[in-house]
């Protein structure tokens, strides 16, 4: 089973192929992933992923455009309810993936 740093690593290494356009790369990746992740947070993790994976590949990134609410909301949740493991592994890799596409837009 993989850590949780492993975790985030492998998280980056999936957000950075998507924003590159390499969806069968991040696909390929989750595959391997998936059974490997065994904690809450991880299994948030690759919820938030698969759901930005499919998004994209369904040609309707625009579903998802309001990168500045996804930030709001990563930002407030957690302090405004008692959030577990698998909901801030989802919420966290969201808020990343949103912040990496906000950079990369600039």
């Amino acid at each position: 089973m993989l850590s949780s740093s492993m975790i985030k690593e492998e998280v980056d290494v999936i957000i950075e192929s998507i924003l590159n356009t390499k969806l069968e790369d991040a696909r390929q990746r989750l595959l391997h992933l998936t059974p490997q992740v065994s904690s809450e947070y991880g299994k948030g993790a690759l919820l938030a992923l698969n759901g930005i994976v499919n998004v994209t590949e369904n040609k309707t990134p625009d579903k998802m455009a309001d990168r500045e609410k996804i930030l709001r909301a990563v930002d407030r949740l957690p302090k405004v309810e008692m959030v577990d493991e698998l909901d801030k592994g989802y919420l966290q890799t969201l808020g990343k993936w949103a912040k990496r596409v906000k950079d990369s837009d600039k």
